[in-house]
């Protein structure tokens, strides 16, 4: 019979585990940045959906309004659901020469101030007929 040698085999060290344990740390701190970048990303999209609904609130009642307001026509609106303010042009062919005669140009503009202060708007038009 013969006799076959088995060979030393020892655990993994505590050194090698240190290591690895490092590696992997300095992996997942690299991905810090990105989960940070976002949740930041993530507010800035609710915040342009909500100004989007917001404006396309205000078309839709202006389109759906028997008598729109004559031309030229402003409204303001501050501090909308939570901090989005909304102003509203109403401009006819007497104002704006590419606007047809039989038409009104309802511009509606939504702006807020994010998360790290910086001022933004958002902004929607359509063209309503007049009756």
């Amino acid at each position: 019979m013969l006799c076959r040698k088995i060979p030393n085999t020892r655990g993994i060290s505590l050194l090698e585990v240190l290591i690895s344990m490092l590696i992997l740390a300095f992996g997942i701190l690299g991905l810090a940045p990105m989960i940070v970048l976002s949740v930041e990303s993530n507010g800035i999209s609710r915040d342009f959906t909500v100004a989007a609904q917001l404006a396309k609130d205000k078309l839709e009642a202006y389109a759906d309004v028997a008598s729109i307001p004559s031309a030229p026509y402003e409204e303001s609106e501050s501090d909308v659901q939570e901090g989005y303010d909304r102003l509203t042009y109403i401009t006819d062919c007497s104002t704006d020469s590419l606007i047809p005669d039989d038409t009104y140009k309802v511009n509606v503009i939504v702006s807020w101030t994010d998360a790290s202060g910086m001022l933004r708007s958002s902004q929607l038009a359509t063209l309503v007929g007049k009756d």
